[in-house]
Formats: C-alpha cells, sequence, structure tokens
C-alpha cells in the first residue's frame, strides 16, 4: 500500500434526534463489512447501488442537482443500515444493527447518509496519481 501514508482516518459526528453519535471506519468497521459482504469490494458495490438497466440493457440515465449526466441506481436501505452501524461500532462496540435502524428516517436519511460518506471518504486512501509513482 504505497499510499497508505494518505489515509486519513477521521470520526465525524452524526447528530440524530438530538444525540450525536460518533461514526469513524477504522480497520475494524471495514473488517465487520467484510464479514457481511465477503469482500471490501462487495460491500462498496452494495452501498453505490445496482444500476438499473433500460429495456435496451443500457444504463438509465438521469440528471443529478447540478445538471450532470448519471446511472440511476437502486440502492439498498439494508447496506446503508450496515455501513452506519460498522462505523458506530468505534464509538459503541455493543450498538446492534437493530438499534442502528431505529435512528433513521426518511427525514433524516439524507443528512446521516452525507455525514457517514464523509466518514468513509476520510478513512480511504486519496487517489494516486500512477505517473507519479
Amino acid at each position: 500500500m504505497s499510499n497508505a501514508k494518505n489515509v486519513r482516518v477521521k470520526p465525524v459526528k452524526i447528530e440524530i434526534d438530538g444525540k450525536g453519535y460518533e461514526v469513524k471506519y477504522d480497520f475494524n468497521a471495514f473488517i465487520e463489512l467484510e464479514e457481511i459482504y465477503g469482500s471490501i469490494e462487495e460491500a462498496m458495490e452494495a452501498m453505490q447501488g445496482k444500476v438499473i438497466l433500460g429495456k435496451d440493457g443500457k444504463p438509465i440515465i438521469v440528471k443529478d442537482e447540478e445538471d450532470n449526466d448519471i446511472e440511476k441506481r437502486k440502492f439498498s436501505l439494508k447496506a446503508m443500515r450496515d455501513f452506519l452501524w460498522a462505523g458506530m461500532l468505534f464509538g459503541n462496540a455493543k450498538i446492534t444493527k437493530r438499534e442502528v435502524g431505529k435512528l433513521l428516517e426518511f427525514g433524516n436519511f439524507q443528512y446521516v447518509v452525507t455525514e457517514m460518506m464523509s466518514a468513509i471518504t476520510g478513512a480511504l486512501p486519496e487517489k494516486v496519481d500512477e505517473e507519479k509513482n
């Protein structure tokens, strides 16, 4: 891992119903996800959602808020809960998936996922320019 020195694990505080929860993706969190999905790659694929194909077999393209073309995806609520649970283990080793699921509501879902993604991004190595290595 030549770019391991660029890993910057950073906990993120997520506030739900007036209570703060620390979310951090350390090795233990990624190991838990690996156990659930078989590999980190498969966990990330589950998190990103499956691409929805049209009748022609090609990905359906939609516009995002900034008018960029993106592939339409079918997201898994279970994957979102699994990722949040794994990240919350850092601050509360005894929290269950069911307890985490009770914290999620459609009203706070986008906020929680945005903060969770910030924590995940903070745990991954920065992209490295292959020409420089």
